[in-house]
């Protein structure tokens, strides 16, 4: 091929755009690494210490408060809460009470969660990130309605907050019913909340499974909430899902369909299955299961799904 031709012009053009991504995805695993090794060193240096002895004055907080961090990133909570409950005696400061209720509701301790960021809210009422953590705690412990005395906590600080409204209008009608007046105001179904906070179609779909599945069928977006209905026996035999059928080989379908379900349409029957991830819009971490909050930033309606081709495993005959 000559040089001077368009096509290798192009070629060369998209080998270049290839090495780059390539040496910037490297160099940022590259730096990852680097900094997880770097972490690790920190921990082995304070690994012969006790963390009892250690001693907190003004001039160790900073070096003892990074420690504390480095422990909460490899998950050793129980040592990252010792150092913050040292330096809380030291410095009776509300971020450090913050910290010390995050990690009390990461290892699952609600309640002493709660109790402390009470402390945190008599120092600090207008505290945006203690009443935010306030909300996840009470919805670990179904508290809708104290939920929505923290959302008019809220409003009066000028904060509209639609997504963590909305949750709580879905877990008050899912559990005892929306019967908090002023705030389920012309909210009497799903069908409501649903017109006034569009975001929440995949949880609206999700009910309408359990309670009209044709409605569901409807609304639903044949992609994005596939795992919903992938492995029903019910699916309309209509142009809309005709790609779905496809891949499932029931029928022919010459519409452009993703590449996971185009691969499907394809491929010999049993050769391919379909798989799905989680990942969160905010943090982009990712996830097997489907979680209405990210468990990782707690963000609301922020997971969108990730078809996967996998090999087809055949699970007959396997001893146990």
């Amino acid at each position: 091929m000559d040089y001077r031709d368009p096509l290798f012009s192009v070629i060369v053009f998209f080998l270049i755009i290839l090495v780059t991504v390539i040496l910037t995805l490297g160099f940022g695993k590259l730096k990852e690494i680097l900094k997880q090794k770097e972490i690790e060193k920190l921990l082995r240096d304070f690994e012969y210490v006790e963390i009892e002895d250690l001693k907190v004055d003004k001039n160790s907080i900073s070096a003892l408060l990074l420690l504390a961090r480095a422990y909460e990133i490899k998950g050793d909570y129980e040592k990252a809460l010792k150092i913050y409950l040292l330096i809380e005696k030291q410095q009776n400061s509300p971020d450090i009470l913050k910290s010390i209720a995050l990690l009390y509701f990461k290892a699952g301790f609600l309640e002493k969660a709660k109790n402390i960021i009470y402390k945190v809210l008599k120092i600090r009422p207008r505290d945006r990130e203690a009443l935010k953590l306030l909300i996840w705690i009470d919805e670990k412990l179904g508290n809708y309605k104290e939920i929505v005395d923290v959302l008019e906590v809220f409003n009066e600080l000028g904060v509209d907050l639609p997504k963590e409204k909305a949750n709580a209008l879905i877990k008050l009608y899912l559990t005892h019913g929306c019967n908090l007046e002023e705030f389920c105001k012309d909210v009497e179904s799903f069908d409501d909340i649903y017109k006034k906070y569009p975001f929440v179609r995949r949880e609206y779909v999700s009910y309408l499974f359990k309670t009209n599945p044709e409605k569901a069928y409807d609304i639903l977006d044949v992609y994005e909430d596939l795992d919903l209905y992938w492995n029903r026996k019910d699916i309309p035999d209509n142009e809309k899902f005709c790609n779905v059928w496809a891949a499932k080989k029931v029928k022919k379908c010459e519409k452009k369909a993703p590449f996971e379900i185009e691969a499907l349409k394809y491929l010999p029957q049993n050769l391919g299955e379909l798989e799905f991830e989680y990942i969160c819009s905010q943090c982009k971490k990712t996830f097997p299961l489907y979680s209405t909050r990210c468990p990782n930033c707690h963000e609301l309606f922020s997971q969108k799904l990730i078809m996967k081709l996998s090999e087809k495993k055949d699970i007959e005959n396997i001893e146990f």
